[in-house]
């Protein structure tokens, strides 16, 4: 499946050289953290525990953050970025039209 988003920026902490953002851009143009899942839950595409079960599945390194109404994910390595976008992302698909 072709994804409806490219990958523009990944950063990195200095501090603790973890993954914090992922930011994307849909086929419009408009950016989007592809690490704040709370998207896909609010679509009803995963629940967290889902995520978890995924990330699970395919060895991703992750930390959960709730920050109020938003689940944010800090990923352990570049490693663990690419899978994520390799094996979550595609989910963003089904929110982007």
């Amino acid at each position: 499946m072709k994804n409806k988003f490219r990958v523009s920026q990944i950063l990195v902490s200095k501090e603790t050289q973890k993954i914090e953002k992922i930011y994307a851009v849909n086929t419009k143009g408009e950016p989007f953290d592809l690490l704040e899942i709370g998207v896909l839950e609010h679509f009803h595409i995963l629940t967290k525990e889902q995520v978890q079960e995924k990330l699970d599945q395919y060895k991703i390194g992750v930390t959960f953050k709730v920050d109020g109404q938003r689940t944010l994910l800090t990923l352990n390595s570049k490693e663990d970025a690419n899978l994520y976008i390799e094996h979550i992302g595609p989910y963003f698909n089904e929110v982007l039209l």
